[in-house]
């Protein structure tokens, strides 16, 4: 197949590449140019004629443009909506004119708050308020009423803590030198290993039954967040442990 990633410069993008290279073409819509000799096309997923240009000739896209976390203020609100939640919502209408039937979406365990707190599965209604949780709330909601208004299908991953194998079990970020341990509950959660990610997505691309919604984190140990439903219709769960 040929695979647009939308985003794939940036950090979680590009963790995903060289393994989805190996098995497909990709194709990447970024203002940068990716890591790697991947099909390029300059732009991003706020512009519909950019999206035309990317779209032509692809067979899945998946949603990887992410906003940061951890911004605030009105310009911050006003990226986020527009990355998080209108650029998904116009990847999803260019697909339709394209005739792309299947789109992924990287969102977030941040849809909920106190995540790491108490037992999660895709059962729990998402019920974060802060700026990023709730726009990446909304993002899933976009790819939801896609799927009814224009009969595609579309699989989410919700994913905690995306990283290079390098840094596993820890969590890095680019321009930060030292990489993060996570904990809770005096217990280290595993960050979500670059390889893992990109076996996850290779399986949501092959996923394609209406909507569903599948967490995918580098803990499969069961104490925050119950990974059975990626296990039993993905055949995925995480390796590195």
């Amino acid at each position: 197949m040929t695979i647009l990633v939308i985003g794939g410069s940036g950090h979680v993008g590009s963790l995903v590449l060289p393994g989805l290279a190996q098995r497909h073409d990709v194709r990447v819509l970024d203002p940068r140019p990716p890591a790697g000799p991947h099909d390029h096309v300059p732009g991003t997923a706020d512009d519909p004629a950019a999206l035309d240009r990317a779209l032509k000739g692809v067979d899945a896209v998946v949603h990887a443009a992410l906003a940061p976390a951890h911004e605030d203020g009105p310009a911050a609100a006003a990226r986020s909506f527009e990355v998080n939640v209108t650029s998904v919502h116009l990847t999803l209408q260019a697909a339709h004119r394209a005739g792309v039937r299947h789109a992924v979406l990287f969102s977030s365990l941040s849809v909920f708050r106190d995540l790491a707190d108490r037992p999660l599965d895709e059962t729990v209604p998402p019920d974060a308020t802060d700026l990023y949780g709730l726009t990446k709330r909304l993002a899933e909601q976009v790819c939801r009423a896609a799927t009814e208004e224009w009969d595609m299908t579309a699989t989410v991953l919700r994913l905690a803590w995306p990283t290079t194998d390098e840094a596993w079990p820890d969590w890095s970020l680019p321009g930060v030198a030292q990489s993060a341990r996570r904990t809770a509950d005096g217990t280290m959660i595993p960050a979500l290993a670059a390889t893992d990610l990109t076996r996850a997505v290779l399986a949501a691309l092959d996923h394609r039954h209406g909507y569903e919604v599948f967490h995918i984190t580098g803990d499969d140990s069961g104490r925050h967040w119950n990974q059975t439903k990626a296990r039993d219709l993905l055949g995925w769960r995480p390796v590195r442990q």
